[in-house]
């Protein structure tokens, strides 16, 4: 029977024989010689012995223990690649069913909100007090559902390091003139003073959306935590290469034990004296979003004497430094069209004035609203931008006097306000209704669209909308039908490419995720096909888009709309720059 033997052993033994060989012939050679050898033979049977003790006990001890050490590494480090393969087995999961879910989720969902929105209409009949109040809970409630699911889909693109970036250089006062706006109906329900203090040349380095994301949740969690009548501060300046800004208020404060906790995952402040909405991954999400942006989040405060949070970006390039304030007109040459802007907020006063002026317009603002009538008779501007939150009068009696006035009936009025009721001011007479933040690509296309007054009649083709989800496509169809436009539907891709090869639409509105034929294909068909290239496609979609799926998109689609977003007034809005407003609709 053969007993294999390792190469250790193999080697010890070699030399262990290799040993005794030498000491023997050494021996040999003292006895052959005749030298005494007495001292000698003890010396060397004193190493015999330990060889054969080497041999007999040490090796195989030594041996025995090294192959128990080398069993025991491989089995840990067989369940360190058993363990890391589970976990990037679960996370593939995670991701996979986060993705499912988002769809499976925010499809429902939209038309939750869709539907709310539509019985929230009069168009369909006028509800009681009661009905509004619950049809305001289930919208109210499926705004904060979709928030959480966006929160949750943010976190993990985060934690799967998915989310991209895009850095541009930004002005800073401009991005905190669209969150305080955005803002500050919030902060004047709790009486509250919402001030933003920076620099018009200051310029940071960011991604625009992330960037403002960060500043809504900070500026939005101050607004929450701070008692009535308190005060918030907005501010940035420029610290050697860094842009520092800060959000403080004079709110209680954070307990010093929880100052490290409101940045962990779920984690809402304990004793916050109310209860507080909030899904525990703000703070985390933004803590993340400046560590992408090359920063970092941090926090000062005191229990009793308000908080601080502060960040650091990378300075940019100054930007186009903004109209300064005071300036009541803007001198243009004599036959630059005229806009008056009424509109008691000051900062946003100056920035639709240098997004108007930018553009070529000569700009004069009304400092009383409560002369607006008789300043828009006298100046007769070739057209009105006017909000609906004005502290000394309301916007909507301002609206109903101008529409009413023989001398301002005809000049076009733009709304321009947080107040999100478009229905209400196009039955008054509102010829644009745009709600903030507006950017000021948005703001010169409505502008654009009074000064031309050109009267679009109703398409002859009908709008092709081709969405699997039924309840998402009655939404998207009752949406224009009431807009007076001509609508035919398709469930499927397949049923969409024999509808278009039938007859072709005006433009068509795609969900991504069909069956069938997915709208991918059908999207890369009718670009390949020269008599479907030119159709005006809109793309609504929740697929959560790769980098190279959107750059597609963009080249081949006129127009991205998310679900998980607030997509109505972006579409129609959109829809009537391509196709025109139809007849029903008053230019």
């Amino acid at each position: 029977m053969m007993f294999p033997l390792s190469r250790r052993w193999r080697l010890g033994l070699g030399l262990t024989l290799l040993f005794v060989g030498l000491v023997a012939a050494v021996y040999r050679y003292l006895s052959t010689h005749q030298i005494n050898v007495h001292i000698t033979s003890r010396v060397f049977m004193l190493v015999l012995v330990l060889v054969i003790v080497i041999i007999v006990v040490v090796l195989p001890a030594y041996s025995v223990i090294v192959t128990n050490e080398i069993r025991k590494r491989r089995r840990v480090e067989k369940a360190l690649t058993h363990a890391k393969e589970e976990a990037e087995r679960a996370s593939k999961f995670k991701d996979r069913f986060l993705s499912t879910m988002s769809h499976e989720l925010r499809t429902p969902l939209n038309a939750v909100m869709g539907f709310s929105d539509l019985l929230a209409d009069t168009r369909y009949g006028q509800l009681n007090e009661r009905q509004q109040r619950y049809v305001g809970h289930i919208n109210t409630g499926g705004r904060h559902l979709l928030k959480l699911i966006n929160d949750i889909l943010d976190l993990s693109k985060i934690e799967a390091g998915r989310l991209e970036i895009s850095l541009e250089d930004l002005s800073v006062a401009i991005i905190f003139d669209e969150v305080v706006s955005a803002l500050r109906p919030l902060a004047e329900k709790k009486t509250q003073t919402l001030s933003p203090s920076a620099e018009p040349s200051l310029a940071v380095r960011a991604d625009a959306m992330r960037f403002k994301q960060v500043l809504m949740n900070l500026v939005g969690n101050a607004v929450k935590f701070t008692p009535k009548g308190g005060r918030i501060e907005l501010s940035a300046e420029q610290v050697e290469r860094e842009v520092l800004v800060k959000v403080r208020d004079n709110g209680p404060g954070i307990p010093r034990e929880e100052q490290k906790l409101i940045f962990e995952s779920f984690y809402r402040l304990r004793n916050s004296g109310e209860g507080v909405e909030g899904t525990g991954l703000g703070l985390v999400i933004a803590e993340s979003l400046v560590k992408l942006q090359g920063g970092n989040l941090g926090l000062e405060s005191e229990p009793g004497h308000g908080s601080c949070f502060h960040f650091s970006l990378p300075v940019a390039t100054a930007v186009r430094e903004r109209r300064a304030s005071g300036a009541k007109v803007a001198h243009k040459p004599p036959k630059t069209p005229k806009i008056l802007i009424i509109e008691d907020d000051r900062l946003t006063v100056h920035l639709i004035e240098s997004q108007l002026t930018a553009s070529g317009y000569e700009v004069v603002s009304c400092d009383q609203p409560e002369r607006a009538l008789e300043i828009a008779a006298d100046l007769q501007p070739q057209a009105i931008t006017l909000d609906l939150l004005i502290k000394q009068t309301s916007g909507w009696e301002i609206l109903l006097q101008l529409k009413n006035d023989p001398r301002t009936t005809s000049i076009p009025v733009i709304i321009v306000t947080i107040v999100d009721q478009p229905a209400m001011g196009a039955a008054i007479g509102a010829d644009e209704y745009l709600v903030k933040p507006v950017d000021k690509a948005t703001l010169l296309a409505a502008v654009t669209r009074c000064l031309s007054g050109r009267e679009v009649s109703s398409p002859a083709r009908p709008i092709l909308v081709v969405e699997d989800d039924r309840p998402t496509l009655e939404v998207i169809a009752e949406l224009l039908k009431t807009k007076g436009y001509a609508v035919a539907t398709a469930a499927d891709g397949a049923s969409a490419r024999r509808q278009v090869a039938a007859s072709l639409p005006e433009l068509v509105i795609l969900d991504l995720m069909l069956p069938k034929v997915s709208g991918f294909e059908l999207l890369a068909e009718w670009r390949a096909d020269p008599h479907t290239a030119e159709i005006p496609i809109f793309v609504l979609t929740n697929k959560e888009l790769t980098a190279q799926e959107k750059n597609y998109l963009r080249t081949n689609a006129q127009f991205l709309f998310r679900k998980q977003e607030s997509w109505q007034d972006a579409l129609l809005k959109q829809l009537q720059r391509a196709v025109g407003k139809p007849q029903a609709v008053k230019v």
